[in-house]
């Protein structure tokens, strides 16, 4: 192990992703300095560095290298499932102790991608959209959801003067939700967190559906898009993390992380502990460029482990090397997304579609300040 435990050479590495996001790779440091998204709904603290017990599952720690694809599962189908979400305007709830609140926008779906027929991909008819309006409060009383008429919307009503027609829009009602915390960011993290909710619900819904879409003997996977959302066991529901925002492999561990090569992944780990443990395993889906970090186009996935691993982890290897075989093939390149290679092409089209789902945001905009005006729908 001597070998590997070696730090890469000081130097300057740039991160692949573009400015507009905080990067793939947050905390390559090994210093937590947040909560990971996978560790948002999980219990207990993991912030610290796992130990060889956990990480010798598949393979013994010292044993550790990279892993090509052995005997991967066999897959008629993957459903990829993920969410966006919009702060439309942000608020105070003012009176005598005035709080900060946001409102927003949500919508959560899936697309189905038919890897026996030739990776045909559709919008699975199943779309959730919410708004929300989060404030942050100790005590939320008696606020009422904020209620934007439906129109029809005249030109002037959003100060326009082409003299166009008028379009017809629904009603739109944000719900109100409590945020964690009082502080300005809190309304904007409860809006995460109701989207996190959605995105349980619709995989509740479909994971009830994998069973009968199998074909020629492949089974179907639902890959979400974030931490695999806690509902219990069902080995045919992954997570998919973009980012890594805590390292908790030790120096050994990470160095073979580092080293991996396209279509290759590490050893399945355990993290977590209980009904909510889980498998984990790093994947490479692109060899970086020398300009960039060693973790460049890498990303880990999570399965279900459960309270006995061992008697699930053959399961999740087989998955494992599914991974490492086909999700190569959905990467983005940088010309078509400042998250490339770790966006995924179908989630890509997703997150498109989902965002016209959420209308206008300019338009959101000016109904609420129209609706906050007490001027109702303007003709």
């Amino acid at each position: 192990m001597s070998g590997r435990d070696a730090a890469p050479p000081r130097r300057l590495r740039l991160e692949p992703w573009g400015v507009g996001y905080a990067g793939s790779a947050q905390d390559v440091g090994g210093t937590a300095f947040g909560e990971d998204d996978d560790q948002a709904d999980g219990p207990g603290d993991e912030r610290r560095l796992l130990g060889a017990e956990a990480l010798s599952l598949e393979v013994p720690l010292a044993d550790w290298r990279a892993l090509r694809p052995a005997a991967p599962l066999a897959v008629a189908h993957a459903l990829f499932l993920d969410g966006v979400r919009r702060v439309d305007a942000r608020a105070v709830l003012e009176g005598a102790a005035p709080a900060f609140g946001a409102l927003g926008s949500c919508a959560v779906g899936a697309v189905t991608c038919d890897l026996a027929g030739g990776g045909r991909a559709e919008l699975v008819d199943d779309v959730i959209v919410e708004r929300w309006c989060a404030i942050a409060t100790d005590t939320l009383t008696d606020e009422t959801d904020v209620v934007v008429p439906a129109g029809p919307y005249g030109p002037a009503a959003y100060g326009g003067r082409d003299g166009s027609a008028a379009r017809a829009v629904p009603q739109l009602r944000f719900r109100v939700t409590q945020a964690k915390g009082t502080d300005w960011q809190a309304p904007v993290e409860q809006l995460q967190v109701v989207m996190r909710d959605a995105e349980r619900r619709l995989a509740t819904r479909l994971r009830a559906r994998l069973d009968g879409m199998g074909a020629g003997g492949g089974r179907a996977l639902l890959v979400c898009d974030g931490p695999r959302p806690l509902f219990g066991a069902d080995e045919n529901v992954i997570g998919y993390l973009k980012t890594i925002k805590e390292q908790r492999l030790p120096a050994a561990a990470l160095a073979v992380v580092r080293g991996l090569e396209e279509g290759e992944r590490s050893p399945v780990y355990l993290a977590g502990e209980g009904e909510h443990a889980r498998f984990e395993w790093y994947l490479r889906l692109r060899d970086p460029r020398p300009w960039l970090h060693t973790l460049a186009g890498s990303v880990r996935v999570q399965a279900h482990a459960g309270p006995d691993p061992r008697a699930l982890l053959g399961a999740a290897t087989a998955i494992a090397d599914w991974s490492a075989a086909n999700l190569p093939r959905f990467a983005t390149k940088a010309h078509q997304d400042p998250r490339a290679p770790q966006q995924l092409l179908p989630v890509r089209s997703l997150e498109a579609s989902l965002r016209r789902r959420l209308g206008s945001a300019p338009l959101v905009r000016r109904r609420i300040e129209i609706a906050l005006a007490g001027t109702g729908a303007a003709a």
